[in-house]
């Protein structure tokens, strides 16, 4: 059997044929969901073409290895998330809102979750394929958080006396902390945590500690 006969005869029920759709975006959906459920070593660039419902060869057309494949689906994850977020000129407040709003996403798509989490290793290992994207993400992100409380100090919503990047690192673990123990009680079939819920507790309390006034309307520190 041909690579192209063997990709459809594997087609998942109910998902449409290849041409139908943005090949690239099927690919990248496809490989999100085998990375993270499969693992990235012991998923192939066959597997992910199959899935996709695409020769390797077509696949290969868009992506030229696993590695770039990888930094795609990672790329595309962050572009999302980074989509949903105010610029940071729009203050502290906006955010830590905006960071609620982000964990609850990922709460939503445990794919994207599962992946990063496993991916995580990649922090310490500088050959590793998914290092670059790990250190440009922790960057960006504690980057963002740092502008925001600093642009808020500049119009009176932040105290002068806020650690801004102690602030923001803190969010950063906290969050990505949260994940690991969100998908732990996922698999242990018990009661699920609510990240979201957690890391809303977690905002009120740093609005109450470093905001002295709100930008959108209400007092929050007497």
């Amino acid at each position: 059997m041909s690579n192209d006969a063997k990709a459809m005869s594997t087609r998942r029920p109910g998902r449409p044929k290849a041409g139908s759709e943005d090949k690239k975006a099927r690919i990248l959906s496809e490989a999100l969901t085998l990375f993270s459920t499969q693992g990235y070593v012991a998923t192939s660039l066959a597997d992910i073409a199959r899935a996709s419902d695409i020769s390797k060869a077509g696949l290969l057309h868009h992506y030229s290895s696993k590695d770039q494949l990888l930094a795609a689906v990672l790329d595309e994850r962050d572009r999302r998330i980074v989509s949903r977020l105010p610029r940071p000129e729009e203050g502290a407040e906006a955010a830590l809102d905006a960071w609620v709003d982000m964990v609850a996403h990922n709460q939503r798509h445990p794919d994207g979750v599962a992946l990063y989490t496993a991916m995580s290793a990649a922090v310490i290992d500088s050959k590793h394929q998914a290092h670059p994207w790990f250190r440009e993400h922790l960057i960006g992100a504690i980057s963002y958080l740092v502008e925001a409380f600093e642009h808020g100090k500049t119009t009176g919503e932040v105290r002068e006396d806020a650690p801004s990047e102690q602030i923001a690192r803190r969010l950063v673990a906290i969050s990505d902390g949260l994940q690991v123990q969100w998908l732990c009680s996922r698999a242990d079939g018990g009661r699920t945590l609510n990240m979201h819920e957690v890391m809303a507790g977690v905002a009120v309390d740093m609005k109450e500690r470093w905001l002295i006034r709100s930008v959108r309307g209400r007092s929050v520190v007497a």
